[in-house]
């Protein structure tokens, strides 16, 4: 498509919040999450909710899927997320080792593949602190890619690059593990 408006951040509100993501990387998402059958999503850095709202609607139609949203701040958050799914998410320091191992936790009770999604205040460094967490299947995304960082930041990650024309368009990167 043309239209810049599919490519715009910050300028779309999917399920009536705020979201920083793009049309294509929620489109992508949702393909990530479909094809690889993920069952827990953890978000780190939820700002206004935006993609919470998506993700948390998704499991509220697939029971076997559950959501954490984890935030240094809440100050944020949108009245209608925290209302209806502020249960799930956390005021936490994702930096800390503490809620390393608190998502390590998630992930232990998850039968299924995980998808931890970074797009907190330092996505290099999120994604360098949970990308040892994957377990095989699991998948790890970041955003901002091309914008807030580039290759060089990430390239040392120790997983399996995903690379599909449908992540050609986004701000995201993403791994799977072997």
């Amino acid at each position: 498509m043309s239209s810049p408006y599919w490519r715009q951040t910050g300028a779309i509100w999917p399920m009536g919040v705020p979201t920083s993501l793009t049309w294509y990387d929620i489109g992508a998402l949702l393909t990530l999450l479909h094809i690889f059958d993920v069952r827990l999503i953890v978000e780190i850095g939820v700002e206004h909710g935006g993609a919470s709202a998506v993700f948390a609607a998704r499991c509220r139609y697939l029971p076997e899927c559950q959501y954490h949203g984890i935030d240094i701040t809440l100050d944020q958050l949108d009245d209608s997320v925290q209302r209806l799914d502020g249960e799930r998410i956390y005021r936490r320091n994702a930096w800390l080792s503490q809620t390393v191992d608190e998502v390590a936790q998630w992930m232990r009770e998850s039968a299924g593949a995980v998808l931890i999604f970074c797009d907190g205040g330092d996505k290099p460094k999120e994604l360098h602190l949970y990308a040892p967490l994957l377990r095989s299947g699991d998948v790890l995304v970041g955003h901002d890619y091309g914008n807030e960082y580039q290759e060089q930041a990430i390239a040392d990650i120790a997983l399996d690059r995903i690379s599909a024309d449908w992540l050609d368009d986004t701000l995201l990167c993403a791994w799977r593990a072997a």
